[in-house]
């Protein structure tokens, strides 16, 4: 009841912000629902022996975005500008939003500015995360993040988000954005300052004509209020040049000591070389895209070794400037400690043995997208 209520509380509000602020806030989103049949492969190791699997589902946002939010902006007077966006996922499939208990669960941030210098303050995605208004690289996959495993499934920090965060964004020329972020902490706001887990990252973007290039460098400083944790790295570059006629992409991501992959806990820190080359390209009224990713992992507590690569390839046709019917292919194997057959040979990849079912099985899916 208590949530139902905050709900409603919401909805007076929109109305009320609409009714005396009706051309400064704006609602927008979207809606992805798809069909999508998924095969996974055998898995057999030591101990157990997980069967050949196919599931056919009705899924949100395989592709594109299930979204709602608003997005509000004053001019305060010589070039400066105050503004905000409270976004939410949910499952357009189910109506079920996508954290329970929370509204705006995908972004929520205050900012002001002018044409130089952006600050901006709230739940925010990281610069690398290839999700919210501040990443810097999702550009540079060709699957924009989507399909599955098919849209950077091999970078580590995909989809990172964090709470208590700020980010300062300078653009010193044009084209070229310097961005700098950090957290105040994830955990417990009455926590010590050690005692809670921060983020921190810098980047640069740079985009001429039809060359684009970035560079982030992030830190993930952990909680050491129990045990002492080693600060956790990633470095990330990609670049992409549109020929007009095809444009192709290159991504790179090495990280070191990191005890998350793609917005989740993993049971120990990962060492991992991250790699993926695409393309997209206009054909007829809609682009085709396709890539190829390769991972090279390293599990810091057993020592186990692994290896996977994910093949994807999509097309998306626009219906009109606000609606886009889509179709995706991607194909994942895996290899030593996420192997789909493990001997004694291979300990199995216990930094993300959750992920080899989804290293080792293809997916295929239909969709509509429609945006507001």
């Amino acid at each position: 009841m208590q949530f139902k209520a905050k709900l409603g509380m919401l909805a007076a509000a929109m109305a009320l912000s609409f009714g005396a602020q009706g051309a400064n806030v704006t609602l927008y989103g979207s809606v992805s629902t798809g069909v999508v049949l998924s095969g996974t492969a055998k898995l057999t190791d030591a101990d157990t022996v997980e069967k050949r699997s196919t599931n056919l589902a009705m899924e949100s946002a395989w592709a594109g975005d299930s979204i709602f939010g608003l997005t509000g902006e004053e001019e305060l007077g010589n070039g400066w500008t105050v503004g905000f966006t409270l976004e939410n996922e949910f499952s357009s499939d189910s109506g079920q939003l996508a954290s329970d208990g929370t509204i705006f669960d995908s972004q929520a941030y205050l900012r002001i500015g002018n044409e130089f210098v952006n600050i901006a303050a709230g739940n925010i995605g990281g610069l690398a995360s290839a999700c919210g208004d501040f990443d810097l690289v999702g550009g540079f996959d060709p699957l924009e993040a989507a399909y599955g495993v098919g849209g950077m499934g091999v970078f580590a920090s995909r989809d990172y988000a964090s709470a208590n965060t700020a980010v300062v964004e300078l653009t010193p020329a044009e084209g070229l954005k310097i961005s700098a972020m950090g957290s105040f902490g994830e955990e417990d706001k009455n926590a010590s300052w050690a005692a809670r887990t921060h983020y921190y990252g810098i980047g640069v973007s740079y985009e001429a004509g039809p060359l684009a290039v970035a560079a982030v460098a992030e830190m993930m400083n952990y909680d050491s209020s129990e045990d002492k944790q080693d600060n956790g790295y990633t470095y990330t570059v990609g670049v992409s040049y549109d020929f007009e006629v095809v444009k192709p992409m290159f991504m790179y991501q090495h990280a070191d000591k990191v005890l998350g992959f793609q917005g989740e806990d993993i049971e120990s820190s990962l060492k991992a070389d991250s790699f993926l080359i695409g393309a997209t390209a206009p054909l007829g009224s809609g682009t085709l895209a396709a890539s190829a990713q390769y991972l090279k992992a390293k599990d810091a507590e057993t020592g186990a070794k692994a290896e996977a690569t994910v093949l994807g390839v999509a097309y998306t046709y626009e219906m009109s400037k606000r609606t886009s019917l889509y179709a995706g292919a991607t194909y994942a194997f895996g290899g030593k400690g996420l192997g789909k057959n493990l001997s004694g040979a291979d300990a199995e990849f216990g930094a993300l043995a959750d992920l080899r079912g989804d290293f080792n099985g293809w997916q295929a899916g239909i969709g509509i997208n429609h945006a507001f």
